[in-house]
């Protein structure tokens, strides 16, 4: 008996039917109770309202062999039950019919039938990506519906949607010869070298599935990326979005609001935080790595460090604006107060305080942990020792230095005009781009990257140590840098001057006298580092191949070969539980400064100084010089992933 007070079921149509008999007497029947389709306790109540010119003689109902005589009751209906402990054993799970049959003191007689069901669970989906996920070439979306017999999957379906478009899939129906036909079986198609989901587009992905009897079991995962460039190589996924990378560690938060940073040669990961998803979402986080471990930003306006294995609140209601070495520099979040924070020593000195201004205050830090900054009040860029570069009309937006030369932008309204300041003490106009956006600006090894108009859109331009200046891009799309919070003015560079940059969508290399190279979509961000660019896509991270290189033929040919063996589900959820499988089987085969990308971390958050924390890994890594990416074989079994963590700006006013 108790195994039938343990059923759990859920509604589906029932079928009632008139026989061919009753249809040609003068009996009716029609069944009220049971008014559920499934089996949920021992008893199945029965109740039918039977009628006919005659007299009703006999009312009985069957079920599974058991057959009872339903009393007359004073309101005029029929009623009894069945108990199903006279059955001997348990109901097997399925559907199971009750019949009623109404007979008139002449013999008519109707009969009237409801299906019921012992239901188990719903039916399990399996899919193969993971929150911040990238599709590459070579992987395609794949999905399953796995029901619970006796019952058969009736309908599969994934929808990815995004700000650029969505696209539907449907389940493939099985055939007869199908191993397990019950099931049901996406896979996202691939025509030539294009497939049914558009690369360059951050997606949420819901997927449903019903057997026809339960509920539909609805998933929700993102954000998903797609981006299917052969430039792109992986070199190693994180358990998260990635925030910040350097030679041995990586900056990570993931799905459910862990900040963590992980060692790029073991993989192990040290959680120093958990971020709620109160106050804004977990997108709204950023960070950078320290010597001593990492500072970060949360959703509730906390600015929080681990240094040494200990973490510490840096202030509150604050904004962090820069990031090197040891140093950082942060800002109340009314732009009243500039503090410069040592993250080892934990002391902060003040930079600037100006009450009740019309803000912003935004820095940036050399490599010996010197600071310029500027704010909108003042004409000039503040150095160390407060020496001043520049006297411009306008309101002064963010300096970026490499140490040895400084530039700037001022902004009249209309147009910012961008200037250098060399180590020598000179000023030297670069140009006038019709953008208030600060993140106009790259210097890296005495070249300087900067927006220029062409009179319709901005254009990009190189200025070399030499003192040439060379147009880089010249399209009829607007031009703009690649430029990430914590990192404005610096990663888009490489040594010999090579630029990153971004148009109508799409990421391009520059170099002088040469026409850009288009490498992948503008998902994600850029960062040259020890000699190569790469690219970071929410979990993922990329090294970009030139177009001549074994890896990019390699993935190139992986993205036409064959598919079969690399293609698995690795994702399930059991419950509201996810299961996240290893990620070898996977590999199936400015604030104000920035542009208006994608946002493809889709998480939320906020860590505050009495959050809860994982269980910590012994260590971190010592900050220091980007080493070489691993080698040709993790290179060639990376091509199947890739994740997207593109970040925007702080609006500005």
């Amino acid at each position: 008996m108790q195994a039938y007070r343990r059923y759990v079921g859920t509604a589906i149509a029932f079928v009632l039917s008139l026989s061919a008999e009753a249809a040609e007497a003068a009996v009716t029947v029609e069944m009220v109770e049971p008014s559920n389709t499934f089996i949920e306790s021992d008893t199945i109540p029965v109740r039918v309202a039977a009628s006919s010119p005659d007299d009703i003689y006999y009312v009985e109902a069957e079920f599974e062999g058991l057959v009872i005589e339903l009393t007359p009751t004073e309101d005029g209906y029929f009623e009894g039950s069945f108990d199903l402990g006279e059955l001997g054993g348990d109901l097997p799970y399925g559907p199971h019919v009750v019949t009623v049959d109404a007979f008139s003191t002449f013999g008519e007689w109707a009969s009237a039938q409801r299906t019921l069901h012992r239901y188990s669970t719903p039916p399990t989906l399996g899919w193969n990506v993971l929150p911040n996920d990238t599709l590459t070439a070579g992987w395609r979306f794949d999905a399953k519906c796995i029901p619970t017999p006796p019952y058969q999957c009736q309908s599969l379906t994934a929808f990815f949607t995004s700000a650029e478009g969505n696209v539907t899939l449907g389940h493939e129906e099985p055939s007869s010869s199908s191993p397990s036909p019950e099931r049901l079986h996406i896979k996202e198609r691939r025509y030539g070298n294009s497939y049914e989901i558009p690369s360059g587009r951050t997606y949420t992905l819901t997927i449903q599935a019903s057997d026809g009897v339960g509920p539909i079991v609805t998933r929700t995962i993102g954000p998903i990326h797609v981006d299917r460039s052969p430039r792109l190589t992986v070199v190693q996924r994180a358990p998260g979005a990635i925030l910040d990378f350097d030679a041995t560690r990586l900056l990570v938060l993931d799905h459910r609001g862990r900040i963590g940073i992980v060692d790029r040669a073991t993989e192990a990961a040290t959680w120093i935080g958990t971020i709620s998803q109160e106050d804004a979402p977990l997108s709204a986080v950023y960070g950078a790595l320290t010597p001593s471990g990492a500072v970060y930003q949360t959703t509730n306006g906390y600015i929080l460090s681990w240094a040494d294995g200990t973490r510490s609140t840096v202030a509150r209601t604050a904004r962090l604006d820069a990031v090197n070495g040891d140093t950082a520099v942060f800002t109340t979040t009314d732009d009243d107060w500039g503090f410069a924070r040592s993250l080892s020593a934990g002391t902060n000195t003040l930079l600037w305080s100006s009450p009740g201004s019309r803000s912003p205050f935004q820095a940036d830090i050399t490599d010996s942990g010197e600071i310029y900054y500027g704010t909108y009040e003042s004409a000039s860029i503040v150095g160390p020792g407060g020496a001043l570069l520049g006297d411009h009309e306008g309101n002064l937006q963010r300096p970026i230095t490499d140490g040895t030369i400084v530039a700037g932008r001022w902004w009249d309204g209309r147009t910012s005009s961008s200037y250098l300041y060399t180590a020598d003490g000179d000023e030297e106009f670069l140009g006038d781009s019709i953008t208030g956006n600060s993140a106009g600006l790259l210097v890296r090894a005495g070249h300087v990257a900067f927006l220029k108009s062409d009179g319709a859109v901005n254009q990009v331009w190189l200025r070399t140590p030499d003192g040439e200046q060379h147009p880089i891009s010249s399209f009829t799309t607007p031009s703009q840098f690649d430029q990430a919070k914590l990192r404005v003015g610096h990663d888009g560079l490489d040594d010999a001057g090579g630029v990153i940059f971004l148009s109508a969508g799409k990421r391009y290399i520059g170099r002088p006298g040469a026409q850009p190279d288009h490498v992948n979509t503008d998902l994600g961000h850029a960062r040259w580092l020890d000699g190569s660019f790469y690219v970071t896509i929410g979990n993922t991270l990329f090294q970009l191949a030139s177009e001549d290189s074994p890896a990019a033929r390699l993935a190139a040919a992986a993205a036409l070969a064959p598919e079969g063996a690399r293609e698995v589900l690795s994702t399930a959820f059991a419950g509201d539980e996810l299961l996240d499988a290893p990620a070898s089987a996977r590999d199936l085969h400015e604030p104000d400064a920035l542009p208006e990308l994608t946002d493809g971390s889709g998480l939320t958050g906020d860590a505050d100084a009495g959050g809860d924390l994982a269980p910590a890994a012994a260590g971190c890594s010592a900050s220091g010089p980007a080493g070489s990416p691993p080698g040709a074989a993790a290179l060639a079994a990376a091509l199947a992933g890739l994740l997207a963590l593109a970040r925007r700006g702080r609006p500005r006013s």
